[in-house]
Protein backbone atom coordinates (compact mmCIF):
# COMPACT_ATOMS: atom_id res chain seq x y z
CA UNK A 1 0.00 0.00 0.00
CA UNK A 2 3.00 2.83 0.95
CA UNK A 3 4.40 1.25 -2.53
CA UNK A 4 1.10 2.21 -4.56
CA UNK A 5 0.86 5.47 -2.32
CA UNK A 6 4.51 6.59 -3.35
CA UNK A 7 4.02 5.56 -7.06
CA UNK A 8 0.93 7.67 -7.52
CA UNK A 9 1.94 10.32 -5.72
CA UNK A 10 4.89 10.34 -8.17
CA UNK A 11 2.77 10.30 -11.10
CA UNK A 12 0.91 13.11 -9.64
CA UNK A 13 3.99 15.18 -9.61
CA UNK A 14 4.78 14.54 -12.85
CA UNK A 15 1.89 15.69 -14.14
CA UNK A 16 1.63 18.93 -12.21
CA UNK A 17 5.64 19.34 -13.15
CA UNK A 18 4.27 19.19 -17.36
CA UNK A 19 0.78 20.25 -17.05
CA UNK A 20 -0.29 23.11 -19.97
CA UNK A 21 -0.79 26.71 -18.61
CA UNK A 22 -3.15 29.19 -20.00
CA UNK A 23 -2.26 32.26 -21.44
CA UNK A 24 -4.85 35.48 -20.40
CA UNK A 25 -4.38 39.24 -20.75
CA UNK A 26 -3.00 39.45 -17.48
CA UNK A 27 0.23 37.67 -18.40
CA UNK A 28 1.20 40.56 -20.79
CA UNK A 29 3.01 43.48 -19.83
CA UNK A 30 1.13 46.78 -19.24
CA UNK A 31 1.46 50.24 -21.11
CA UNK A 32 4.71 51.71 -19.82
CA UNK A 33 6.94 48.25 -20.32
CA UNK A 34 9.79 48.29 -22.60
CA UNK A 35 10.90 44.67 -24.34
CA UNK A 36 13.71 44.12 -24.98
CA UNK A 37 13.58 41.79 -28.23
CA UNK A 38 16.98 40.23 -30.06
CA UNK A 39 17.23 38.74 -32.96
CA UNK A 40 20.06 36.12 -34.32
CA UNK A 41 21.11 36.17 -37.90
CA UNK A 42 23.50 33.28 -38.02
CA UNK A 43 22.03 30.48 -36.48
CA UNK A 44 19.21 29.72 -38.20
CA UNK A 45 20.39 26.20 -39.31
CA UNK A 46 20.53 25.34 -35.34
CA UNK A 47 16.60 25.83 -34.51
CA UNK A 48 13.57 24.48 -35.60
CA UNK A 49 10.06 24.44 -34.38
CA UNK A 50 9.57 21.09 -34.05
CA UNK A 51 6.25 19.10 -34.39
CA UNK A 52 3.12 19.90 -32.59
CA UNK A 53 1.64 18.08 -29.74
CA UNK A 54 1.86 17.92 -26.01
CA UNK A 55 4.65 18.46 -23.39
CA UNK A 56 7.48 19.04 -25.32
CA UNK A 57 11.03 20.73 -25.32
CA UNK A 58 12.12 23.14 -27.34
CA UNK A 59 15.60 24.14 -26.37
CA UNK A 60 17.15 27.30 -28.26
CA UNK A 61 19.63 28.11 -25.91
CA UNK A 62 21.96 28.20 -28.76
CA UNK A 63 20.84 31.51 -29.98
CA UNK A 64 22.87 34.54 -29.87
CA UNK A 65 22.44 38.47 -29.66
CA UNK A 66 23.14 39.75 -33.60
CA UNK A 67 20.79 42.50 -33.28
CA UNK A 68 18.26 43.80 -30.40
CA UNK A 69 15.27 46.37 -30.96
CA UNK A 70 13.35 47.99 -28.09
CA UNK A 71 9.64 47.21 -28.24
CA UNK A 72 7.77 49.90 -26.29
CA UNK A 73 4.38 49.06 -24.88
CA UNK A 74 2.08 52.26 -24.87
CA UNK A 75 -0.75 54.22 -24.17
CA UNK A 76 -2.12 55.44 -28.06
CA UNK A 77 -2.20 58.83 -26.22
CA UNK A 78 1.50 58.79 -25.64
CA UNK A 79 2.56 57.71 -29.28
CA UNK A 80 2.45 60.01 -32.56
CA UNK A 81 -0.37 58.77 -34.57
CA UNK A 82 -2.59 57.81 -31.64
CA UNK A 83 -5.30 60.16 -33.08
CA UNK A 84 -5.56 58.08 -36.60
CA UNK A 85 -6.75 55.23 -34.68
CA UNK A 86 -9.39 56.33 -31.80
CA UNK A 87 -10.89 52.72 -31.03
CA UNK A 88 -7.26 51.60 -29.92
CA UNK A 89 -6.10 51.17 -26.30
CA UNK A 90 -2.95 49.78 -26.26
CA UNK A 91 -0.31 50.31 -28.80
CA UNK A 92 3.10 49.00 -29.73
CA UNK A 93 6.29 50.52 -31.05
CA UNK A 94 9.23 49.50 -32.65
CA UNK A 95 12.37 52.21 -31.29
CA UNK A 96 14.57 52.06 -34.31
CA UNK A 97 12.10 52.35 -37.05
CA UNK A 98 10.16 54.72 -35.69
CA UNK A 99 6.84 52.46 -36.06
CA UNK A 100 3.92 51.84 -34.32
CA UNK A 101 0.81 49.05 -33.90
CA UNK A 102 -2.40 50.00 -33.06
CA UNK A 103 -4.48 47.42 -30.73
CA UNK A 104 -7.66 46.57 -29.07
CA UNK A 105 -6.60 44.71 -25.90
CA UNK A 106 -8.84 43.47 -23.28
CA UNK A 107 -9.55 40.08 -21.50
CA UNK A 108 -11.09 38.32 -24.73
CA UNK A 109 -8.94 39.47 -27.53
CA UNK A 110 -5.60 41.51 -28.46
CA UNK A 111 -6.22 42.63 -32.13
CA UNK A 112 -4.40 45.15 -34.53
CA UNK A 113 -6.56 48.08 -35.56
CA UNK A 114 -3.76 49.54 -37.95
CA UNK A 115 0.27 50.67 -38.24
CA UNK A 116 1.79 53.98 -38.39
CA UNK A 117 5.35 55.00 -39.51
CA UNK A 118 7.48 57.49 -41.12
CA UNK A 119 8.47 55.94 -44.53
CA UNK A 120 11.11 57.37 -46.74
CA UNK A 121 11.15 59.09 -48.70
CA UNK A 122 7.34 59.14 -48.88
CA UNK A 123 7.19 59.95 -45.43
CA UNK A 124 3.56 59.76 -42.62
CA UNK A 125 1.93 56.69 -43.95
CA UNK A 126 -0.85 55.41 -41.51
CA UNK A 127 -2.98 52.45 -42.66
CA UNK A 128 -5.54 50.57 -40.59
CA UNK A 129 -6.38 46.51 -41.21
CA UNK A 130 -9.49 45.55 -42.36
CA UNK A 131 -11.17 43.80 -40.15
CA UNK A 132 -8.79 43.99 -37.92
CA UNK A 133 -5.91 41.32 -37.26
CA UNK A 134 -6.85 38.98 -34.25
CA UNK A 135 -3.33 37.64 -32.46
CA UNK A 136 -4.42 36.23 -29.24
CA UNK A 137 -8.26 35.32 -28.39
CA UNK A 138 -8.13 34.93 -24.30
CA UNK A 139 -7.87 32.60 -22.81
CA UNK A 140 -5.02 31.17 -25.41
CA UNK A 141 -5.28 27.26 -24.66
CA UNK A 142 -4.01 24.22 -26.46
CA UNK A 143 -6.02 23.05 -29.07
CA UNK A 144 -7.02 26.69 -29.92
CA UNK A 145 -8.17 27.57 -33.52
CA UNK A 146 -9.08 30.78 -35.51
CA UNK A 147 -9.19 31.06 -39.67
CA UNK A 148 -9.51 34.89 -40.49
CA UNK A 149 -8.69 37.11 -43.71
CA UNK A 150 -7.50 40.44 -43.11
CA UNK A 151 -6.72 43.46 -45.45
CA UNK A 152 -4.29 46.92 -45.73
CA UNK A 153 -4.15 49.33 -48.24
CA UNK A 154 -1.74 52.12 -48.74
CA UNK A 155 -1.57 55.21 -51.34
CA UNK A 156 1.07 57.08 -51.98
CA UNK A 157 1.79 60.50 -53.66
CA UNK A 158 4.20 59.46 -56.36
CA UNK A 159 5.22 61.52 -59.73
CA UNK A 160 8.06 60.15 -60.16
CA UNK A 161 7.10 59.02 -64.03
CA UNK A 162 5.39 61.39 -66.35
CA UNK A 163 1.43 61.25 -66.40
CA UNK A 164 1.98 59.12 -62.86
CA UNK A 165 0.72 60.81 -59.48
CA UNK A 166 0.26 57.80 -57.06
CA UNK A 167 1.10 54.70 -56.49
CA UNK A 168 -1.06 51.96 -54.57
CA UNK A 169 -0.08 48.67 -52.37
CA UNK A 170 -2.30 46.31 -51.23
CA UNK A 171 -2.00 43.32 -48.88
CA UNK A 172 -4.55 40.96 -48.22
CA UNK A 173 -3.62 38.06 -45.98
CA UNK A 174 -5.24 34.62 -45.42
CA UNK A 175 -4.57 33.09 -42.39
CA UNK A 176 -4.83 29.62 -40.03
CA UNK A 177 -3.86 30.42 -36.33
CA UNK A 178 -3.28 26.90 -34.03
CA UNK A 179 -2.16 26.44 -30.91
CA UNK A 180 -0.89 23.49 -31.93
CA UNK A 181 1.57 22.64 -28.92
CA UNK A 182 2.70 23.05 -25.36
CA UNK A 183 5.77 22.58 -23.17
CA UNK A 184 8.99 24.04 -21.69
CA UNK A 185 10.73 26.83 -23.52
CA UNK A 186 14.30 27.31 -22.92
CA UNK A 187 15.61 30.78 -24.61
CA UNK A 188 19.44 32.70 -23.64
CA UNK A 189 17.59 34.01 -20.41
CA UNK A 190 15.75 31.12 -19.37
CA UNK A 191 13.18 28.42 -19.05
CA UNK A 192 9.59 29.15 -19.57
CA UNK A 193 5.75 27.17 -19.54
CA UNK A 194 4.62 28.01 -23.00
CA UNK A 195 2.33 27.42 -25.62
CA UNK A 196 2.73 27.89 -29.13
CA UNK A 197 0.62 29.70 -31.36
CA UNK A 198 1.49 28.67 -35.33
CA UNK A 199 0.62 31.01 -38.04
CA UNK A 200 -0.16 29.88 -41.60
CA UNK A 201 -0.54 33.23 -43.85
CA UNK A 202 -0.89 33.39 -47.45
CA UNK A 203 -0.55 36.85 -48.25
CA UNK A 204 -1.67 38.52 -51.31
CA UNK A 205 0.22 41.79 -52.73
CA UNK A 206 -0.68 43.85 -55.41
CA UNK A 207 0.93 46.93 -56.61
CA UNK A 208 -1.12 49.76 -58.80
CA UNK A 209 0.12 53.45 -60.28
CA UNK A 210 -2.40 55.68 -61.38
CA UNK A 211 -1.62 56.94 -64.92
CA UNK A 212 -3.52 59.80 -65.95
CA UNK A 213 -6.06 58.90 -63.59
CA UNK A 214 -6.69 55.50 -64.10
CA UNK A 215 -4.88 52.57 -61.76
CA UNK A 216 -3.32 50.26 -63.30
CA UNK A 217 -1.95 47.07 -62.00
CA UNK A 218 1.98 46.81 -62.01
CA UNK A 219 2.78 43.37 -60.24
CA UNK A 220 0.92 41.17 -58.46
CA UNK A 221 2.44 38.15 -55.58
CA UNK A 222 1.72 35.37 -53.18
CA UNK A 223 3.64 34.64 -50.39
CA UNK A 224 3.17 31.04 -48.21
CA UNK A 225 4.65 32.09 -44.25
CA UNK A 226 4.57 29.92 -41.53
CA UNK A 227 5.09 31.77 -37.70
CA UNK A 228 5.62 29.55 -34.76
CA UNK A 229 5.07 32.11 -31.52
CA UNK A 230 5.54 30.94 -27.68
CA UNK A 231 3.70 32.63 -25.42
CA UNK A 232 3.74 32.09 -21.68
CA UNK A 233 1.44 32.58 -18.71
CA UNK A 234 4.62 34.09 -16.80
CA UNK A 235 4.28 37.93 -15.75
CA UNK A 236 8.16 38.19 -15.54
CA UNK A 237 7.91 37.65 -19.31
CA UNK A 238 5.24 40.15 -20.70
CA UNK A 239 5.58 39.29 -24.68
CA UNK A 240 6.44 36.98 -26.98
CA UNK A 241 8.91 34.26 -26.00
CA UNK A 242 10.18 33.42 -29.53
CA UNK A 243 9.34 34.11 -32.92
CA UNK A 244 10.84 32.03 -35.75
CA UNK A 245 9.44 32.61 -39.71
CA UNK A 246 9.66 29.17 -41.64
CA UNK A 247 9.14 29.13 -45.24
CA UNK A 248 6.80 26.54 -45.67
CA UNK A 249 8.06 24.96 -48.94
CA UNK A 250 11.41 23.64 -47.41
CA UNK A 251 11.47 24.39 -44.03
CA UNK A 252 14.08 26.38 -43.51
CA UNK A 253 14.02 28.95 -40.76
CA UNK A 254 14.12 33.03 -42.39
CA UNK A 255 14.06 34.92 -39.29
CA UNK A 256 14.24 34.92 -35.30
CA UNK A 257 13.61 37.37 -32.78
CA UNK A 258 13.76 36.44 -29.20
CA UNK A 259 13.22 38.15 -25.88
CA UNK A 260 16.54 39.61 -24.15
CA UNK A 261 15.09 41.04 -21.30
CA UNK A 262 11.91 42.16 -19.70
CA UNK A 263 13.46 45.18 -19.18
CA UNK A 264 12.72 48.57 -17.43
CA UNK A 265 8.96 50.18 -16.53
CA UNK A 266 7.88 53.87 -17.62
CA UNK A 267 10.22 55.74 -15.26
CA UNK A 268 13.38 54.24 -16.82
CA UNK A 269 15.43 54.21 -20.30
CA UNK A 270 17.84 51.52 -21.19
CA UNK A 271 20.57 52.85 -23.37
CA UNK A 272 19.45 50.40 -25.87
CA UNK A 273 16.48 52.10 -26.29
CA UNK A 274 18.03 55.11 -27.57
CA UNK A 275 18.87 54.73 -31.55
CA UNK A 276 19.87 57.50 -34.00
CA UNK A 277 19.24 56.57 -38.17
CA UNK A 278 20.76 57.41 -40.84
CA UNK A 279 24.20 56.98 -39.19
CA UNK A 280 26.07 58.37 -41.00
CA UNK A 281 23.82 61.41 -41.47
CA UNK A 282 23.61 63.82 -44.73
CA UNK A 283 20.66 66.36 -44.01
CA UNK A 284 18.80 65.04 -41.01
CA UNK A 285 19.58 62.94 -38.21
CA UNK A 286 16.74 61.53 -36.24
CA UNK A 287 16.94 59.96 -32.37
CA UNK A 288 14.64 58.01 -31.35
CA UNK A 289 14.07 57.08 -27.38
CA UNK A 290 10.89 56.13 -25.78
CA UNK A 291 7.61 58.19 -26.32
CA UNK A 292 6.76 58.11 -22.83
CA UNK A 293 10.00 59.89 -22.24
CA UNK A 294 10.33 63.54 -22.08
CA UNK A 295 13.56 64.76 -23.91
CA UNK A 296 14.23 68.11 -21.99
CA UNK A 297 17.62 69.80 -24.02
CA UNK A 298 19.69 67.82 -26.81
CA UNK A 299 23.27 69.35 -27.28
CA UNK A 300 25.86 68.67 -29.95
CA UNK A 301 29.80 68.72 -29.75
CA UNK A 302 32.34 67.61 -31.90
CA UNK A 303 34.67 64.87 -30.90
CA UNK A 304 37.17 67.50 -29.45
CA UNK A 305 34.28 69.09 -26.76
CA UNK A 306 33.40 72.11 -28.86
CA UNK A 307 29.33 72.97 -28.69
CA UNK A 308 28.01 73.14 -31.91
CA UNK A 309 24.81 74.99 -32.93
CA UNK A 310 21.98 72.96 -35.26
CA UNK A 311 18.27 73.00 -35.42
CA UNK A 312 16.82 71.01 -33.30
CA UNK A 313 13.18 69.54 -33.71
CA UNK A 314 11.86 67.85 -30.74
CA UNK A 315 8.70 65.22 -30.91
CA UNK A 316 7.30 62.41 -29.04
CA UNK A 317 9.74 59.66 -29.32
CA UNK A 318 12.22 61.14 -31.22
CA UNK A 319 14.31 64.62 -32.15
CA UNK A 320 15.79 66.00 -35.16
CA UNK A 321 19.09 67.44 -35.69
CA UNK A 322 19.49 69.62 -39.04
CA UNK A 323 22.91 68.45 -39.78
CA UNK A 324 22.74 69.79 -43.36
CA UNK A 325 25.66 72.64 -42.70
CA UNK A 326 28.04 70.68 -40.56
CA UNK A 327 31.61 69.48 -41.53
CA UNK A 328 32.08 66.38 -42.24
CA UNK A 329 33.24 64.50 -39.07
CA UNK A 330 31.80 62.78 -36.20
CA UNK A 331 29.61 64.52 -33.23
CA UNK A 332 28.67 63.63 -30.23
CA UNK A 333 24.68 64.38 -28.89
CA UNK A 334 23.90 64.50 -25.55
CA UNK A 335 19.99 64.06 -24.52
CA UNK A 336 18.97 65.31 -20.62
CA UNK A 337 15.57 63.34 -20.01
CA UNK A 338 12.95 65.21 -17.66
CA UNK A 339 13.60 61.47 -15.19
CA UNK A 340 16.83 63.10 -14.62
CA UNK A 341 18.48 60.65 -17.07
CA UNK A 342 21.53 61.86 -19.52
CA UNK A 343 22.80 59.65 -22.64
CA UNK A 344 25.62 60.69 -25.09
CA UNK A 345 25.06 59.22 -28.57
CA UNK A 346 27.53 59.43 -31.93
CA UNK A 347 26.10 61.41 -34.95
CA UNK A 348 28.36 60.57 -37.66
CA UNK A 349 27.73 63.44 -40.44
CA UNK A 350 28.56 62.63 -44.43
Amino acid sequence: MKTFTLLLFGMMSVLVASAQITVTNDALAPAGTHILMAYDTINASLVSPGAAGADKTWDFSALAVTDMDTVSLLLPGNTPYGNNFPMSNFAVGIVSSDSYAYFTRNSSIFSNLGVAATIEPYGFISTSIVPPNIYLDFPVNYGNIRIEQYSMEVKLADNSLPGVDSIKYKSTTNEILTVDAWGSITIPIGTFEALRQKEEKTISDSIWMRFFGNWILLSTSVELVDTYNWWTNNMEAGFTLCSIDVDPSNQDVTNISFLNSTIVGVNEIAEEQIHCYPNPAVNQATITFPPSQTLKSIDLYTITGSLVRVDTHIEAGRVILEVDELPEGVYVAQMLFANGQSFTTKVVKN
